[in-house]
């Protein structure tokens, strides 16, 4: 079992945030070796990296290491590297007091995504298509994940993919 204990965030390290207008602080935890994960409204925020919730596709809390784990959305890449599947390097943030942030985090990445469809390509393998909130504005952001050896850029991909998303939209009314 955990103790939750809130964290007070210093001046100085709030003062650095450079958080957007009317971004809110919702939680802060202390990482080990110093740094500081801050929760806002809009993102998550440790040592300058800043990644908004609508970046993120997967956060997890590992209570026995005391381990966030973030793994970022697929950035728009190459071709020949999106037929890899690559993404960005999960972040990895060990807290030594975690405070409400392991719940914060899960509940701002789960309330972003408004809707979520797999579409299979070959066999199991396809895309998914994800419609997503983003704080302070009424639009959706409309997201692309291909799973790992599927190319976006491949027709019959690329054809499904726009199917889905059509679909999504027609039935969201956006």
């Amino acid at each position: 079992m955990r103790w939750l204990r809130r964290s007070r965030l210093p001046a100085a390290v709030r003062a650095d945030l450079a958080l957007t207008i009317g971004e809110r602080v919702l939680s802060v935890a202390r990482g080990v070796g110093g740094s500081w994960v801050v929760a806002t409204d809009r993102a998550v925020i440790c040592a300058g990296r800043r990644v908004d919730w609508t970046e993120v596709a997967h956060a997890e809390w590992d209570d026995e290491t005391a381990t966030l784990t973030i793994e970022p959305m697929p950035m728009p890449m190459p071709v020949a590297q999106a037929a890899e599947g690559l993404r960005d390097a999960p972040w990895r943030l060990m807290l030594e007091s975690p405070g409400l942030v392991p719940e914060t985090v899960r509940e701002r990445v789960t309330s972003s995504v408004v809707a979520s469809r797999h579409v299979p390509v070959r066999g199991r393998a396809g895309v998914r298509v994800i419609a997503r909130r983003v704080p302070g504005s009424p639009e959706l952001l409309w997201q692309v994940a291909p799973d790992v050896g599927i190319n976006p850029a491949d027709a019959d991909v690329a054809l499904a993919t726009r199917a889905a998303l059509a679909d999504l939209r027609v039935e969201l009314g956006h």
